[in-house]
């Protein structure tokens, strides 16, 4: 089963605007104004998948404005079994929602805010 362990990934995504998404050279960059007018950006580095869905679906331990760990992963396990990703890699199934505006999903080895 499929369960969502909170983070604090360094920024938050509770009561932001709309955020912009895009790839360079592979990686995802993640930007947008948080709740204090800041603007954030964040680096994902060698990313397999990501997608955006402005529907709300949500796990056990979820909460609709945090940045969670998705345990036990069926979207990570996928891509395991189709080969995309090694079992030894250490790829991680994050997923951001932005109460109001969507979730962000990611499968990545990992990320950084920039500042």
């Amino acid at each position: 089963m499929e369960l969502a362990k909170v983070f604090d990934p360094g920024f938050s995504t509770a009561d932001a605007e709309y955020p912009d998404i895009g790839m360079e050279e592979g990686d995802l960059i993640l930007r947008f104004k948080d709740w204090r007018e800041e603007v954030i950006e964040v680096f994902f580095s060698d990313v397999i998948a990501f997608k955006w869905q402005m529907t709300e679906t949500f796990v056990e331990g979820e909460h609709y404005d945090r940045s969670h760990e998705i345990l036990n992963s069926l979207w990570l396990a996928a891509h395991v079994s189709q080969g995309c990703i090694a079992e030894t890699e250490e790829y991680k199934h994050y997923k951001f929602n932005f109460n109001g505006c969507g979730q962000l999903d990611v499968i990545a080895n990992g990320f950084v805010k920039k500042t």
